[in-house]
């Protein structure tokens, strides 16, 4: 899978060298397509990237909130949650109460993008369920419990033909069931899970997951034939590489194996591991949890412009493999981590909104402008864009892990798994000495990626 993010790597390059203008990429194209493919890199300079993102924070324009959003989840990768906290603060100020009344008539009347950008209902949602999440690991729970209500009324949609989604911001739920058992309130964080829980399969689901079922099955047709050829070309001649794994296996989900150990035996740490996500999202299991794996897969959703004067956005869900997440401590089998969010599923049900029936109105008035006699000329110069402005490095779906394990240190290994349930040998991610103390509950923020563990490349 390293071809389609280097792939992914190099449209970044070309999308920002056309933008900008010039021959070829510059400096700081580059460092801009390095920074928005944080998430699939497999070298990531998170350090750099946050440092080149500033530039931009710094302008405070109405890009502001946009970068904001991107520079929060560089340094949430990096685990500098203090500045990740810092800016989701400020970025949160500016989409609560910054206004430019003259960009908004300028937007309402032109490209919408030259208002001030506050993202899309789904991407406020998250900034406030960030800030919950931050807010929760430092104890200060009142402020989490807030920020997470604020992320509920966030996505809750007014629109009528979208009124069954209006509160289904899973992940928010779940933290703000844990939320109210810190502050002693079970009857409110039994409600809070039982929201969690609740998943209600929205329209075109089932087809669109036909397609990525049909497409991960020629992938892994592929992919374990070129595992294979890969694993014969490193073994044999003079040049052999002692060690390596053949990785064109990929068992089922039902069938992940106990222990990822060849050799001696460690005994299983874990307690308690819920048995389903009824068990999960229950008060009392819940009381008990210790360890607490909050893990991000894929890229979040993508927006461009479409139709004959772009007039209107979409949003897709973009390409990535992984689909379900087994979670090993010292090799053992601890359990799957729960799927909690699925960002497009957020995205695709917003529902129409005024900015949309904006949209349409000017998108159509000027194409029929464009179509009459001596004033067409004019009206083709009529910029109706939509806003293609979107938060670039958004997870595509988190998943959460929590069980009851004994205290100690310990290697957390995930097991990545695709829509048809076989595993994806080159999405195990390793993380060392991991702690789990007495008395304390300990939790840790991890996302996947391609190549994260593997140091050779499958044959091409």
């Amino acid at each position: 899978m390293h071809s389609r993010n280097a792939l992914l790597i190099g449209l970044l390059l070309a999308a920002t060298a056309i933008h900008l203008g010039g021959c070829g990429p510059s400096h700081e194209q580059i460092m801009l397509a390095k920074a928005m493919s944080a998430r699939v890199d497999r070298q990531p300079t998170y350090v750099d990237s946050a440092k080149f993102l500033q530039g931009y924070l710094a302008k405070h324009d109405k890009d502001y909130v946009m970068w904001a959003m991107d520079y929060a989840s560089i340094c949430m990768m990096s685990g500098n949650h203090d500045a990740a906290k810092s800016e989701l603060l400020k970025c949160f100020m500016d989409i609560e109460k910054r206004q430019d009344t003259d960009k908004e008539k300028r937007a309402a009347a032109s490209n919408e993008a030259s208002k001030i950008f506050k993202g899309e209902p789904f991407e406020r949602a998250m900034v406030c369920t960030y800030l919950g999440m931050l807010h929760y690991l430092t104890g200060d729970y009142n402020n989490a419990r807030i920020f997470f209500t604020r992320a509920d009324m966030a996505d809750a949609t007014t629109e009528e033909n979208m009124k069954d989604y209006r509160h289904d911001f899973r992940l928010t739920h779940y933290w703000l069931g844990r939320t109210y058992l810190k502050l002693g309130d079970e009857g409110n964080a039994r409600v809070a899970f039982r929201k969690a829980a609740q998943r209600i399969t929205r329209k075109a689901e089932e087809r669109e997951l036909k397609s990525i079922r049909s497409r991960q099955t020629k992938a892994r047709k592929k992919r374990m034939r070129l595992e294979a050829e890969s694993y014969k070309r490193s073994t044999q001649g003079e040049n052999a590489i002692p060690s390596v794994v053949d990785m064109s296996a990929s068992p089922a989900f039902s069938e992940a194996p106990s222990t990822l150990l060849d050799e001696g035996d460690f005994p299983n740490p874990v307690v308690l591991c819920a048995n389903g996500p009824e068990q999960f999202l229950s008060v009392d299991y819940q009381k008990q949890v210790n360890l607490i794996l909050v893990v991000e897969v894929g890229t979040g959703p993508i927006k461009f412009l479409i139709g004959e004067n772009q007039y209107m956005d979409r949003i897709i869900r973009s390409p990535y493999e992984e689909r379900s997440v087994m979670v090993y401590l010292d090799g053992q089998k601890a359990g799957r981590a729960h799927q909690l969010l699925d960002m497009f599923h957020q995205a695709d049900t917003r529902g129409t909104g005024e900015k949309d029936r904006v949209q349409m109105t000017k998108g159509v008035t000027q194409s029929i402008l464009r179509r009459l006699p001596y004033i067409g000329y004019i009206a083709a110069y009529w910029d109706v864009r939509a806003d293609h402005r979107y938060w670039h490095l958004l997870p595509g779906e988190t998943y959460v892990f929590a069980a009851k394990v004994k205290p100690g240190s310990y290697t957390v290994t995930l097991q990545c798994f695709d829509a048809n349930g076989y595993l994806l040998p080159r999405y195990r991610l390793t993380r060392y000495y991991i702690p789990v103390r007495a008395g304390e509950e300990s939790i840790y923020f991890l996302h996947t990626k391609p190549e994260a563990d593997n140091t050779y490349f499958a044959a091409e």
